[in-house]
């Protein structure tokens, strides 16, 4: 059986399984994987936050980056970086449908993450 023909069960606990190997790996605070509309597909934080309102702000940034990027020339944005006192906040698109927002402080160590990015959002996106 491959991963297209697994329940939505399964999927959903191998889509967690790779969000938790991300936090891990890179000693991340937290990850979150979601719709460009706003709407929360999986998060992994460790600190329990009002995920919808946060969703849905992380989307409005990523569409104005977007939006910016095109204005700039049709280039096209990769990642958006908002530095919050001791953490920092990473967006990135995944696909036309879906985005990952990493939370990371100074323990983590995210070249990790960036040196294997396009396999961990292949795998998200091929899940979901």
């Amino acid at each position: 059986m491959d991963e297209l023909e697994l329940p939505k069960t399964e999927k959903i606990k191998k889509l967690t399984q790779v969000m938790e190997k991300i936090k891990e790996n890179g000693n991340l605070l937290g990850v979150l994987f979601a719709y460009r509309d706003g709407g929360l597909i999986a998060e992994n934080f460790k600190e329990k936050i009002e995920f919808d309102n946060f969703t849905s702000m992380c989307a409005s940034v990523l569409e104005s980056a977007i939006g910016l990027s095109q204005t700039m020339g049709d280039r096209k944005a990769t990642k958006i970086v908002a530095e919050l006192g001791t953490q920092t906040i990473v967006i990135t698109e995944c696909d036309e449908k879906t985005f990952l927002v990493f939370d990371l402080n100074y323990e983590s160590n995210f070249n990790v993450i960036l040196d294997k990015m396009e396999d961990y959002i292949r795998k998200l996106v091929f899940l979901y």
